[in-house]
């Protein structure tokens, strides 16, 4: 079974063994002694808006014309909504009040696409969903450094066959 949510409701059930592995930004402020990590990749952040957007044609998009658009964003906990409200306040604006939170791909998605809501994804993420024709990935620079994508699992807790198999083939797929 594979389930989506954020680490604030995942890890406590990988501890007590309902989940065999987390996948997901291995975020600092969640290591523990009792958490066994592993680094895969690293994964930029991009925004992105639905194709038929205004701002989806933009040559030069800007932050300012963006603050007052609805935004669909990560949750308060995540880094990547921290350095989002950083890139902000960089350039000197208020970070959007008109917003979703959400840890989920398919929230994310459906805000883009009924809300006509500004959308901040990873950027593999976003790629997939441009090249379905689902968004368009803003020609707007995202200077920020993020946690990388990784495995979280329990130390001294063998994994599964299908754990350790999906381990491996999530390995062989980042090296690529």
């Amino acid at each position: 079974m594979i389930e989506e949510g954020d680490l604030t409701r995942l890890l406590p059930r990988l501890r007590v063994g309902e989940l065999d592995l987390f996948v997901g930004r291995l975020e600092p402020g969640y290591a523990a002694p009792d958490l066994k990590t592993e680094a895969l990749y690293a994964e930029p952040m991009c925004v992105v808006v639905r194709p038929d957007h205004e701002m989806a044609s933009a040559a030069k998009p800007a932050w300012r014309q963006l603050v007052q658009l609805p935004w669909v964003v990560p949750p308060p906990w995540a880094s990547s909504r921290m350095k989002l409200e950083q890139m902000f306040y960089k350039h000197r604006l208020v970070p959007p009040s008109d917003i979703v939170e959400t840890a989920s791909f398919l929230v994310t998605l459906s805000c883009i696409r009924e809300r006509c809501a500004v959308g901040f994804l990873a950027l593999g993420v976003a790629r997939h969903f441009e090249g379905e024709g689902l968004v368009k990935v803003l020609r707007l620079p995202v200077p920020i450094e993020l946690p990388p994508v990784g495995m979280i699992t329990m130390h001294g807790r063998k994994p599964t066959p299908a754990t350790g198999q999906l381990m491996q083939c999530l390995r062989t797929a980042a090296n690529r």
